[in-house]
């Protein structure tokens, strides 16, 4: 009975030991460095995942190419009242902008539209000047989870997003959130 006691005990100790060594082990690894390009996503200091897309002209946009300035990127749709409401207020602020660094790509739904010619005559309607890229499949829309439209998501001149809004922007609202990456 001794000796299966002791046999016992000296198991024990050992898968003590173990998981002491295992763990002292682990504390002196250094971590790993995350790379930028890992750090995609949509949380505030992630970098905003990249996307391409043909604008209602027909030239090709990618998030990327941005780089270097802020970039107000807005998920909408023609039939959405709040989105109707908006379109003035950021039409005003990319004029007043635009020669500060400041983009807005105002990316259509368009999967959820009953044809790209509503989305020219809105553009016209509006007198809009900012690029509309449109997302034909919802690609983008799923990727950015603009389920609520309109959403919008603020990014700094180096890709990361600073932070997101559901619902429509105003004027101040947008001056606001842009003034904010430059502290």
């Amino acid at each position: 009975m001794r000796i299966k006691s002791i046999v016992i005990f000296l198991l024990f100790a050992g898968l003590i030991g173990l998981a002491f060594y295992t763990a002292m082990d682990k504390k002196e690894e250094k971590p790993t460095e995350v790379k930028k390009e890992e750090n995609t996503g949509l949380k505030r200091g992630s970098t905003a995942p990249n996307f391409s897309l043909k604008t209602l002209d027909g030239k090709q946009v990618d998030l990327k190419d941005y780089r270097g300035k802020k970039i107000i990127v807005n998920f909408w749709a023609t039939w959405c009242p709040p989105c109707r409401e908006e379109m003035p207020e950021m039409e005003r602020f990319y004029k007043d902008y635009k020669n500060q660094d400041v983009e807005i790509l105002a990316v259509n739904l368009e999967y959820s539209e009953p044809n790209t010619e509503k989305v020219s005559k809105f553009v016209q309607e509006y007198k809009l000047s900012f690029p509309i890229p449109l997302d034909e499949k919802n690609t983008i829309g799923k990727q950015y989870r603009a389920v609520s439209i309109p959403t919008s998501y603020f990014i700094d001149e180096e890709g990361m997003v600073s932070t997101s809004h559901i619902g429509p922007m105003d004027y101040e609202f947008m001056k606001n959130e842009i003034n904010k990456m430059n502290r």
